[in-house]
């Protein structure tokens, strides 16, 4: 639920993980919607591109080619992925710049 782009240090996911903006049923009603609907079974046309773009963009594999998880992982293992970047962590000191303003009180 967090990713490199938000602060996060380490980011692990599950081989079941979906990582994108939406999900790929939804995401394949609307890129999809044209070529659904002028297909001659839409329904098995539907799911084909549901797959389609579960394999080319909602899965971890590809988010962690580009970067965006730094491991995936067993599901068995997270318990020690996690201790191990707690561990690694633990002495972590973070100086962040001064705020430019203050919260007024309102």
């Amino acid at each position: 639920m967090n990713s490199k782009h938000l602060g996060a240090d380490m980011v692990y996911a599950w081989p079941t993980a979906e990582i994108a903006v939406m999900g790929p049923q939804g995401a394949a009603n609307i890129i999809f919607r044209r070529d659904i609907a002028n297909a001659d079974d839409p329904i098995a046309f539907r799911n084909e591109k549901i797959e389609e773009y579960k394999n080319k963009f909602s899965n971890p594999y590809v988010a962690a080619t580009r970067g965006y998880v730094d491991y995936v992982i067993d599901p068995g293992a997270t318990r020690s992925y996690i201790a191990s970047a707690l561990e690694m962590l633990s002495s972590k000191s973070e100086t962040r710049p001064k705020k430019k303003h203050g919260n007024i009180p309102l």
